[in-house]
């Protein structure tokens, strides 16, 4: 193992400027409560189309959340939750994202969620004519993120602001 250079080990600490210039503003809103609310260094999305990594200085847009996690980056840390679609407002030095769900792993019902995954499946699997396959398809896809999400590691954020 190599010995750290002299250099990394007399490195100057960043001022506040030279951090921020690193971090931006991620606010995760849900109609009954925030979510997150606190600087991070990076977010990565499931927009419409596809996966979008955010990054401090982002170009500005309006974006369509898809169904799909949702992970933040600080460091060697990382979140993840499950968004259940929305919108977000992404500009250079913050993002809100605003969603009608937004679980964190310890909020979600692990058994809920596997029983709406078969019972979706089950309707896929029917030819009958009354099954509604697109509504089926996203009860799918709703369950199989919850599941994915409730293995993730518990890492929250602060939601204070401060």
């Amino acid at each position: 193992m190599l010995a750290p250079s002299k250099k990394s080990l007399n490195a100057p600490v960043p001022t506040r400027g030279e951090y921020m210039a690193n971090r931006f503003h991620l606010k995760i809103v849900t109609p009954s409560r925030t979510v997150y609310d606190d600087d991070v260094e990076m977010v990565i999305l499931r927009g419409e189309e596809g996966d979008m990594g955010i990054l401090p200085g982002h170009e500005n847009r309006v974006a369509i959340l898809g169904v799909g996690p949702l992970r933040i980056k600080n460091g060697e840390e990382e979140s993840e939750l499950a968004v259940l679609g929305g919108f977000a407002e992404i500009l250079n030095d913050r993002v809100t994202v605003l969603s009608e769900v937004a679980e964190w792993p310890d909020e979600i019902d692990k058994v809920r969620a596997e029983e709406a995954r078969v019972r979706a499946e089950q309707r896929l699997l029917q030819k009958a004519s009354d099954v509604d396959t697109q509504r089926a398809e996203a009860a799918l896809r709703r369950a199989l993120v919850r599941i994915e999400v409730s293995a993730y590691p518990l890492i929250r954020g602060r939601v204070d602001g401060g």
